[in-house]
């Protein structure tokens, strides 16, 4: 945020009631505007932006691996507009991306994607540099939900764990360190 002063233009009123009215110019506006945008975006989400990278590890019900694949994670915000990119890389050479998008509305994004026609998140600052997600989709027929969080251990580096439930039903965990990349 800019720490930068705005002055707007003081008028004195040549009609009857002789009272004082202040004029705001158009920069003044458009300072106030960008401010009040940004304080629908709680602190913590602009500290995550950029790029992040990692090993993605999901494990059984019982904490057993089952795979694991790397994963590229580009997240931007202009305004109280939110865009990620997923970019997972698997062992066989397999390629996927996946496009997300979101508006924040009283300090809360809410996520939408191109990638699932049924995809709807959410996500808070949970505080002590943690961010809280919840998310939902149906993938072949099943309603698949995550609960995650996604804790910022310093400026660079920050660990996500995930629980995954299918059908209401605890399905395991997945958990990435990342770093970024910037």
């Amino acid at each position: 945020m800019k720490s930068v002063v705005k002055s707007a233009v003081l008028v004195k009123n040549q009609g009857k009631s002789g009272k004082t009215q202040f004029i705001i110019t158009n920069e003044v506006k458009d300072f106030m505007q960008e401010t009040q945008q940004n304080q629908q975006v709680p602190e913590i989400f602009q500290r995550h932006v950029g790029t992040w990278k990692g090993e993605y590890v999901k494990t059984d019900t019982k904490g057993q691996f089952i795979s694991s694949f790397f994963g590229t994670f580009t997240l931007e915000i202009e305004g109280n507009n939110y865009r990620q990119i997923n970019r997972y890389q698997y062992p066989d050479g397999k390629q996927v991306e996946l496009h997300f998008s979101g508006k924040f509305e009283d300090g809360i994004l809410k996520m939408a994607s191109i990638s699932y026609s049924d995809f709807e998140a959410i996500a808070w600052d949970a505080g002590q540099n943690t961010i809280g997600f919840r998310a939902t989709k149906t993938q072949d027929g099943v309603l698949i939900t995550f609960v995650e969080t996604i804790n910022l251990l310093s400026d660079n580096h920050r660990v996500r764990s995930t629980q995954a439930f299918k059908n209401g039903n605890f399905d395991g965990i997945s958990f990435i360190e990342e770093y970024r990349d910037d």
